[in-house]
């Protein structure tokens, strides 16, 4: 707000310095940017275009609370203006001048912008009459929409038993449905795992010793071995990822507290790149900061891609991946209970072996929306590949050294 005389406030005088200090610096840096690159030196161009795209941060941040930013229309008519005063009076003004000191690389800077100008004013006329007709058209349209949508749907509290559940009832079942989905990675992982572990070892144990009993006590022992540590490092793997996370969450959390009106502006330029004008991202932020859990969890999902939810649980991730991992081997070990001739019980273990990854292949399939027969075969050649390495270590290399 202006002084009772009219003149501007200290502060209102600063943000516009500030402004234009920054929108300097911004253009300034680019320019620095590319003379170095020029030059041979694309790492310090690197840094002058990240302090820039800052700087700019920091100038949305200024012009935004300066009040300069209005609505759409009101912004194209005030461009409009200053578009048309720029090729009309000011840049002829400056051609004149440049002219009349012997300045003709001014003079051609000068009128080169000025036939941009013209270009400019072109398409900001053409938007404001765009944007004029869309709103006319709108607002008809709305009226239309209010007809035909008839009344408020019920709320929770009226809701017929046999009514669907409510959006946000629907959101909050699918956030921890998506979160049991991603459990499914270290249940295939550890049947896999198990499955591939464990006839590698039973063979190469097998094709060695011929002895049944013995291949059947390594893979007893290679899978409660295998369970116990992919079950640890499932859970210590789960947590530490989990802390990491929390650590990120509450770095942005003091960030919030210390510097709002910075975490404001990135909040609007984030909502810029996705498409929005700045009075758009600008509204939308302001109504997120008024709620600060919401805005830390914004800031949260928009900067640094994490969720501030915990869905995650180490214990359950632990108890997946050794459960999966000991029932998997259990699959190549049966064989070896009822066969006791050597290629019988190895061919009757791998091709047991094999069938499970096809199945393994098939669920993963399923939920992925992939080929079933495309991702079956692929775990199958994985499992062929892994019986062979185990054939060759307890059959091929033994004979090789003479034993």
């Amino acid at each position: 707000m202006p002084t009772p005389d009219g003149k501007p406030t200290r502060t209102e005088t600063n943000l516009y310095s500030a402004l234009i200090g920054e929108g300097l610096a911004h253009m300034r840096y680019h320019a620095f940017a590319f003379r170095a690159m020029t030059e041979g030196h694309p790492e310090v161009a690197q840094i002058f275009l990240e302090v820039a795209g800052a700087e700019t941060i920091h100038a949305l941040s200024h012009l935004g609370v300066s009040g300069e930013v209005k609505s759409t229309e009101e912004n194209l008519r005030s461009v409009v203006e200053g578009e048309a005063y720029e090729f009309e009076t000011m840049y002829p003004n400056m051609v004149r001048e440049a002219e009349a000191e012997g300045r003709a690389d001014a003079a051609a800077s000068f009128r080169m912008a000025m036939e941009r100008e013209r270009y400019h004013l072109t398409l900001f006329t053409k938007a404001l009459e765009e944007l004029q007709a869309k709103q006319r058209g709108q607002g008809a349209a709305a009226t239309a929409v209010a007809t035909a949508v008839g009344p408020t749907p019920p709320s929770p509290a009226t809701r017929a038993p046999d009514q669907p559940a409510p959006a946000g009832e629907n959101v909050e079942r699918e956030r921890w449905r998506i979160a049991a989905l991603t459990r499914v990675r270290e249940m295939v992982f550890g049947a896999q795992d198990g499955l591939l572990s464990t006839v590698a070892l039973v063979t190469s144990m097998m094709a060695a010793l011929n002895n049944s009993t013995t291949a059947t006590i390594a893979g007893l022992a290679g899978a409660l071995a295998g369970a116990l540590s992919m079950a640890t490092g499932a859970f210590l793997g789960s947590r530490a990822e989990r802390e990491v996370e929390m650590t990120e969450i509450s770095k942005e959390a003091r960030e919030l507290r210390e510097n709002p009106a910075e975490e404001m502006a990135e909040l609007i330029a984030i909502y810029q790149k996705e498409g929005m004008s700045l009075a758009e991202a600008r509204s939308l932020a302001e109504r997120i900061a008024s709620d600060k859990e919401l805005w830390l969890k914004t800031l949260v999902e928009k900067e640094l891609g994490l969720s501030a939810e915990v869905t995650s649980s180490p214990p359950k991730d632990a108890l997946v991946m050794g459960a999966s991992f000991v029932v998997a081997a259990f699959i190549p070990i049966v064989p070896y209970f009822f066969i006791r001739e050597k290629w019988a019980v190895i061919g009757v273990s791998v091709a047991a072996t094999l069938l499970g990854l096809f199945g393994l292949g098939v669920l993963k399939a399923r939920l992925a929306g992939r080929s079933v027969w495309r991702s079956g075969l692929e775990i199958l050649g994985i499992g062929i590949a892994s019986a062979s390495v185990g054939y060759v270590l307890g059959d091929v290399i033994p004979r090789l050294i003479g034993r």
